[in-house]
């Protein structure tokens, strides 16, 4: 699947954790731009692609391998390896915690508090990542087989094959109709519990983006 539907579905996913807090905006706007980020991370590993990498990354770890080769190979930084994992999922957001802490103006808060206060904002960015990789576990097997979801296991999961690069428009319209609505939603009710609506919202996406993968030929 394209980046950009990953990266909405993240947006997507944030709009339902921003409704389940009484915080103010500056706090909704840090889950759903975090949870977008957790969207579209994921296929950081696809750099090895980038037309420099060989003489970069390639270079200063000293890799044996060419970026194009490493790309469609089954290490474990691969694509579709580590950063395909529940396990970098959380390890990545424990990271981003441990940043908030360091620049946070609360210099005396604990470790422990800084997550407890950004504890939205860090699952919404688990959600998006792993929204993203359930999204991947359904294109075409390719090179990997899968997804290396559970890492460090070396079993590879989906690589089912029912959408392809180019017919996945009609999935990208309901992301954009399931965020649209949740983003009017979390305006008009902000104050009064939005996620009794915007959950029910994002559930019915979630069944018709099903019903329309399942539908795709």
């Amino acid at each position: 699947m394209d980046i950009f539907t990953h990266t909405l579905s993240g947006l997507t996913a944030g709009t339902v954790m921003a409704s389940c807090t009484s915080q103010g905006w500056k706090h909704k706007l840090s889950i759903i731009f975090f949870s977008g980020l957790g969207g579209a991370l994921p296929d950081l590993d696809a750099i090895s692609m980038w037309s420099k990498f060989d003489v970069t990354f390639g270079k200063l770890f000293h890799l044996e391998h060419t970026g194009r080769v490493i790309y469609s190979s089954k290490f474990w930084y691969s694509h579709h390896g580590f950063m395909h994992s529940l396990l970098a999922a959380f390890l990545i957001a424990v990271l981003i915690g441990i940043l908030f802490r360091i620049f946070q103006r609360k210099k005396k808060s604990s470790l422990l508090q800084t997550f407890i206060d950004k504890q939205w904002v860090l699952w919404g960015f688990i959600a998006g990542f792993v929204i993203h990789l359930l999204q991947d576990m359904i294109t075409p097997a390719s090179a990997w087989g899968g997804v290396r979801l559970f890492f460090p296991s070396e079993i590879y999961v989906g690589g089912t094959g029912e959408i392809w690069w180019w017919n996945n428009y009609n999935l990208f319209l309901t992301v954009v109709c399931v965020l649209f609505i949740n983003c009017i939603l979390l305006l008009l009710f902000n104050k009064s519990k939005p996620w009794r609506f915007i959950i029910p919202i994002f559930v019915i996406g979630c069944f018709c983006f099903f019903v329309q993968v399942k539908s795709i030929n």
